[in-house]
């Protein structure tokens, strides 16, 4: 990926960012905001905001990260006395309504992002909506102890969507392998990069649908095994 060069869509890959790094500027970051050192009314670059593919994701990431940590809503002095029952002056409403625009949209594209380091998405994970969620729980770059933690979320779509991450572990996998809804289940059927012992187990599934669909799943993987050592 450090090599110069285009991929099948003649596009220049994206740059990885290191976990280590990310992490430092996550704490650098939250260390500036917690100091009160953010400043509400600073104008930040937000062009990245209308690139989906981030061509400087290292600057832009942190950049997104800037605007996320130091416009947090609930940053401006709590009013007293009488000011508490007057309502905000129609401009102030329209700032906070963008503002609240603008960070959903940098949430989104950092979940989306596969550039975007492991501590990140585990930061995302707070307070996040469903749809989030379930963008974070397909991220390549997301934690195992993350997507351990999402697996165990209400909503099946989630789960769902960690059994088919490849950095799921194989603790999460057996648990997801066992989840009440068929839909998880049949995720973890299609796969074929979990143990053939997980779909063996899924082929005698009660639901027919999952166990069918891990029946195929299993004799495709044995069938290219074959094929290889007879090659």
């Amino acid at each position: 990926m450090k090599r110069k060069h285009l991929d099948a869509q003649g596009r220049t890959p994206l740059p990885n960012l290191t976990s280590q790094c990310a992490g430092l500027a996550l704490s650098e970051l939250f260390h500036t905001a917690r100091r009160g050192e953010s400043k509400p009314n600073v104008e930040y670059d937000l062009s990245f905001l209308y690139s989906f593919h981030w061509d400087k994701p290292d600057k832009q990431i942190k950049e997104a990260l800037k605007v996320l940590l130091c416009n947090r809503e609930g940053d401006s002095q709590p009013e007293s006395g009488v000011t508490k029952t007057i309502k905000k002056k129609t401009g102030e409403r329209q700032l906070n309504t963008q503002a609240a625009l603008e960070a959903a949209k940098i949430r989104w594209l950092l979940a989306i992002n596969p550039n975007t380091p492991p501590p990140v998405l585990e930061h995302l994970t707070r307070n996040a909506n469903l749809q989030l969620l379930e963008r974070i729980a397909e991220n390549p770059r997301t934690h195992s102890t993350t997507l351990a933690r999402l697996a165990t979320h209400e909503d099946s779509l989630v789960r769902a969507a960690v059994a088919e991450n490849i950095n799921t572990s194989i603790k999460t996998i057996w648990k997801l392998a066992r989840d009440h809804h068929p839909d998880v289940r049949l995720r973890i059927a299609e796969s074929y990069t979990v143990p053939i012992a997980v779909l063996r187990v899924l082929a005698e599934d009660e639901n027919p649908y999952v166990a069918h669909r891990a029946q195929i799943t299993v004799y495709r993987i044995l069938r290219e095994v074959s094929q290889l050592r007879t090659a």
